[in-house]
């Protein structure tokens, strides 16, 4: 998944930076990562109560004497959000502000992972169940994020719901704690293909993480639960296919192209990391594109009989 591997480096970058801690505002119980410019004045903080897991972004400045803190897109005179503390050693005092009323800030410097703590707490209720080709998708919410997802159930064998509802947890983690930790996040999910040995489905999130533009992609899952594979690249299904050749062949010289996005042109890289989905009468391609050329991300299909031949050749 391309999204979360960028994310995770660029938090990993600054945590390097960032101090964090545990406390209480009042007799709430928080965690709170704090990383001040020590060459400036200006700080940024997230913090999040144990009991709600969603993240709360804060921004404001540092000097000697004291450090405040409030609600990121608003303004200090607002009072959202807003901390007023001293930072002395590894502890953290002072007060909070919102909505007219003020709590004591008590806060001591900690090495708990955010994450650890988060995923221990994340909590799945049962919210609905559909029948698809006579087998039943069930959906789960998670309870903090508020996010869906589902895993299966009847008509699929013990031993392929143990296998395919392990892969989907986890697929349903990620998407919640990114809606825990960033700003917001829209996810839209289409079911592709549900056989007797296959799953395939899109999603498509839209993430807003506090940068210059929201993040949106297609990211495709295909599960053989028959064999309890998950197939992350086309080769796996087609060992000999040359994917760019066989697209070329097939949409080179269509008429409505986007010309800009320049498909078969620019060279092969846009679709070494496509994003592909299995549906009943071929595959679907999405090439891959930087943040300002997303649009050109549009579906290229291909039926079986035309990847069985260039499978051959």
């Amino acid at each position: 998944m391309k999204y979360f591997i960028a994310f995770i480096l660029t938090l990993s970058t600054i945590c390097m930076q960032a101090q964090t801690y545990e406390g209480v505002i009042g007799k709430h119980q928080i965690f709170l990562e704090l990383d001040i410019d020590y060459n400036g004045n200006g700080a940024t903080a997230f913090y999040f109560y144990k009991s709600q897991l969603k993240n709360i972004f804060l921004e404001g400045n540092n000097d000697a004497s004291k450090l405040i803190l409030f609600e990121k897109f608003s303004d200090i005179n607002e009072q959202k959000e807003l901390f007023t503390l001293s930072v002395t050693n590894d502890k953290i005092t002072g007060s909070w502000q919102n909505n007219g009323m003020t709590l004591a800030v008590d806060l001591t410097k900690t090495s708990k992972s955010f994450e650890d703590y988060k995923l221990s707490k994340l909590k799945y209720v049962k919210d609905s169940i559909i029948s698809y080709e006579n087998k039943e998708l069930v959906w789960f919410t998670e309870k903090h994020s508020k996010q869906s997802f589902f895993r299966v159930g009847k008509g699929f064998k013990k031993s392929e719901c143990e296998f395919m509802n392990a892969k989907l947890e986890e697929i349903h983690a990620n998407y919640v704690m990114t809606q825990l930790d960033c700003i917001g996040m829209e996810l839209k999910i289409e079911l592709e293909l549900l056989s007797n040995q296959y799953l395939s489905f899109n999603t498509y999130p839209y993430i807003n993480c506090g940068g210059a533009h929201p993040s949106y992609n297609t990211e495709g899952y295909n599960f053989d639960f028959k064999n309890k594979k998950q197939l992350d690249k086309i080769t796996g299904l087609y060992p000999n296919v040359n994917l760019f050749q066989a697209l070329k062949k097939k949409y080179d010289n269509t008429n409505d192209l986007q010309s800009e996005c320049e498909y078969f042109t620019q060279g092969e890289w846009i679709w070494e990391n496509a994003s592909w989905v299995m549906t009943k009468d071929g595959i679907t391609f999405t090439p891959s594109y930087p943040h300002a050329m997303k649009p050109c991300e549009d579906g290229f299909p291909l039926t079986y009989k035309e990847l069985e031949q260039h499978n051959k050749d």
